[in-house]
């Protein structure tokens, strides 16, 4: 998949239930740390309570095959997630 800054892309992750019924805490495996936050339900895939679907996230910078993607929400850490090769195999465009 040849991604481009500002692409949109699918980034598995895993989902718990929230606060408020339209959001959901968001975690998302990576090499450089896990990245969780909470986002409004309607950035995922699938509209899940709990379990494992896709954060819409959006291509910032794409350098020999690592990238990093703006996540949407609000976070306990960084804005951006970043994704090396081997977990880019992972990815769906949105």
């Amino acid at each position: 998949m040849t991604l481009e800054r500002g692409d949109l892309v699918w980034i598995p992750c895993e989902v718990k239930h929230g606060v408020f019924p339209d959001e959901r805490n968001v975690r998302i495996e990576s090499a450089a740390g896990d990245w969780t936050g909470v986002v409004n339900v309607q950035q995922l895939r699938d509209e899940i309570t709990d379990g494992r679907t896709a954060i819409r996230a959006t291509i910032i910078q794409d350098v020999k095959g690592e990238f990093a993607a703006r996540l949407p929400g609000q976070i306990s850490r960084r804005q951006y997630l970043a994704v090396s090769a081997t977990q880019r195999a992972r990815l769906q465009e949105a």
